[in-house]
């Protein structure tokens, strides 16, 4: 059996950045300010602004989460024009600051009769206004450093697996997402934290980088820096297809990383083989093509597929796979305290959201990866480097 050696959502070390006590100071301090913004505005005195703070402090975390999941980018629009895509995406970001102003807005107009519309949408900017300042505050406090990078081991049984391949260690790294809110040298610097670890194989999951053919290739040397014995083999995310499909293959094969693009290759070792097949993005992009990938693949060899979507699981044919290698969820980035990931951007669901997971006779290992997106934060979620040891299974399951 799989026996992961760490918790995949347990805290991350460093700063004490998720502490009770944090989380108790945070709601306090957004209390106090919550208070003090309506007893400007609104002249409340002070219980009727001590408990209307503390309804909007309420009411905030379903609200941000509603905006987040209600203006997540649909998979319709995968086909649109790049510059449309972006534009519709600038909008979209614009109207989540624009929403929960409305929506506290509305809020205070139905708490406090006869409230001017003017005065409870100036009373809203303000409560919006202080927790995004907040926000931005955070993000400086808890965007997380190399130090934070957590390293696991994980043993998983594969049925039928060659003698040969028996402890064979496979490093598997993901979204790195060099870009706005990591640099290269940020991601070679988070990347070193793998150096350490031994490996046979390096696997990389998808979400090259955020931004444009330089910073693609710059992020893909750092990638290309990690070695191992039997090379690097990546497959591409949905940001890899946004930056360039060409541009993220060309910087990534230039560097000696093998891609598999709704591909498979075999690996040798000992007069036996395994099979690793890759697909493309199997979310926003829907670039998938598992029946090419696993086509030519032996019925009785062992199979390792790589997506960076986790829903690949979903489609039949996935059942082919013993293992099954993603990311694209981040783990959620920010995990709640007995409530889980805030968010998770795909139908894997949130108790899948990251780590090791049984699916009937297959393994599923949902990498939290190494970089964020906005917000670039990570609670109760560090970055991770993932060594993956194969054993050969007692028996057939």
């Amino acid at each position: 059996m799989a026996a992961p050696v760490s918790d995949p959502n347990r805290p991350a070390a460093g700063r004490g950045r998720t502490n009770a006590w944090w989380h108790l100071a945070f709601i306090l301090w957004l209390e106090a300010g919550y208070f003090l913004t309506l007893a400007a505005f609104l002249r409340l005195s002070i219980p009727a602004a001590l408990w209307q703070a503390a309804l909007c402090l309420l009411a905030g975390l379903p609200l941000l989460l509603g905006v987040v999941r209600a203006l997540g980018i649909p998979k319709r629009m995968r086909s649109l024009p790049r510059r449309l895509f972006h534009l519709i995406g600038a909008v979209l970001a614009l109207l989540q600051f624009v929403v929960p102003w409305l929506a506290w807005s509305a809020l205070l107009w139905l708490l406090n009769p006869g409230l001017s519309a003017p005065r409870a949408a100036a009373a809203g900017a303000g409560i919006a206004a202080f927790s995004y300042l907040t926000g931005f505050a955070l993000i400086a406090f808890l965007h997380p450093r190399p130090s934070d990078v957590e390293v696991t081991h994980h043993d998983v049984a594969i049925p039928d697996l060659p003698d040969a391949f028996d402890g064979y260690r496979i490093l598997h790294l993901s979204d790195l997402h060099s870009g706005a809110f990591l640099s290269p040298q940020a991601v070679r610097a988070r990347l070193d934290i793998a150096a350490d670890t031994e490996r046979d194989l390096v696997i990389f999951t998808g979400d090259l980088a955020d931004r444009g053919a330089g910073r693609m290739a710059m992020t893909a040397d750092a990638l290309g820096g990690v070695r191992a014995r039997d090379g690097t083999i990546a497959v591409l995310g949905n940001h890899d297809h946004w930056v360039g499909e060409e541009r993220a293959i060309s910087a990534l094969s230039e560097r000696g990383v093998t891609v598999l693009a709704n591909s498979h290759l075999r690996l040798d070792r000992g007069g036996s083989a395994i099979y690793l097949a890759g697909v493309h993005d199997a979310s926003y992009m829907a670039r998938d093509d598992l029946e090419a990938a696993l086509t030519g693949i032996p019925d009785s060899a062992p199979v390792i597929l790589l997506s960076h979507a986790p829903e690949i699981v979903f489609q039949p044919l996935a059942s082919r796979a013993a293992l099954v290698l993603s990311g694209h969820t981040h783990g959620g980035q920010i995990v709640l305290p007995w409530l889980g990931p805030l968010y998770v951007p795909s139908p894997i669901g949130r108790s899948r959201a990251a780590g090791l997971h049984r699916l009937g006779r297959q393994w599923l290992f949902v990498n939290r990866g190494l970089g964020e997106v906005f917000p670039p934060i990570r609670i109760n979620c560090p970055p991770q480097v993932v060594v993956l040891t194969l054993r050969r299974a007692a028996t057939s399951v």
